[in-house]
């Protein structure tokens, strides 16, 4: 079996792992709640804002800075964003173990070095 081949198994594995199915799961919840889609949508749009200000050597608006904590703040108490993050948290430590056995895979001698 081609290493290609063994990389299209191991995605259809990692596609059945219930870090993935649940991360699914609430990625259809954030799209069918209108609410925090919206929110989501809208702090991205002030982080940008806020970047592109800070990039051009100009501090950000106080009306800026207090819309994203207000907002931020009303992320941090909503269920559907908070499930949401939790998966995205649980896959991406999920994938790093994952890569960190590929590493070993690759390259076994740098564990015993550890």
């Amino acid at each position: 079996m081609s290493v290609m081949e063994k990389a299209r198994d191991l995605g259809k594995e990692i596609r059945s792992t219930e870090q993935y199915q649940e991360l699914e799961r609430v990625s259809e919840n954030m799209q069918e709640d209108t609410e925090a889609s919206q929110m989501i949508k809208e702090i991205q749009e002030l982080q940008q804002q806020i970047q592109f200000a800070q990039q051009s050597g100009v501090q950000p608006s106080e009306d800026q800075l207090q819309q994203f904590n207000d907002l931020k703040s009303k992320m941090d108490t909503n269920l559907t964003i908070q499930a949401y993050a939790k998966a995205q948290n649980d896959f991406s430590q999920f994938m790093q173990e994952v890569n960190s056995a590929i590493s070993e895979g690759i390259n076994p001698e740098a564990d015993k070095e550890a």
